[in-house]
């Protein structure tokens, strides 16, 4: 499977859009720590926690694996390490470090998803104004300057991409075959049958 194929998979389990920084970081491949400045990057271990922590919430381990039992953390970690740009990095730990003021791993879990849900609803608004600042500029014949991915937008996008590219969350979270028989493109499905992994 190439890139691109399993690119769009992934986008269409989590929802047929991704950012264009993600999109970017899988098609152009991981760049040298002098195009991404990423020798600059580093989550200290209260970040890391946090980081685990988000994910954990946004996928529990029910029947089926959580994020921490994933790795999720430590793939989030080194994809923004290796494969983003400074802008995008910068916004993260932002968003990271605005959580460890307000004492994120403190709080109980309604007060943690209430922050969280606080945190999409600002990402969605940001993104909203950059798409409006976008057109006005395009509007004007000048030049935009992309802002970085909001906090909250990136650790949901890829929380999902870890969990549903590991081996936990592709082998027991969706239905697998590790060697696939003969393709059948009309295919009945069964109740609460998984999607299948990529």
């Amino acid at each position: 499977m190439n890139r691109r194929h399993a690119l769009s998979r992934v986008a269409w389990m989590v929802g047929g859009t991704l950012s264009a920084p993600t999109v970017m970081a899988f098609l152009e491949g991981c760049k040298s720590g002098s195009e991404t400045q990423s020798i600059l990057f580093a989550v200290t271990d209260d970040q890391r926690a946090i980081i685990d922590e988000i994910a954990e919430i946004i996928i529990p381990a029910t029947d089926t694996p959580g994020a921490k039992d994933a790795k999720v953390g430590e793939f989030i970690e080194l994809m923004l390490k290796d494969c983003y740009y400074p802008k995008e990095q910068q916004s993260f730990l932002k968003g990271i470090n605005d959580l460890a003021d307000k004492n994120f791993l403190k709080l109980d879990p309604e007060k943690q998803t209430a922050l969280l849900t606080e945190a999409e609803a600002d990402a969605a608004q940001q993104l909203e104004q950059t798409g409006k600042d976008r057109a006005a500029a395009k509007e004007a014949g000048r030049p935009f300057d992309e802002p970085g991915v909001p906090f909250f937008r990136l650790l949901k996008e890829l929380t999902l991409l870890g969990y549903f590219t590991s081996e936990p969350g592709a082998t027991k979270a969706l239905a697998y075959l590790p060697i696939p028989g003969r393709y059948d493109g009309c295919v009945d499905l069964e109740p609460g049958q998984k999607a299948w992994a990529l």
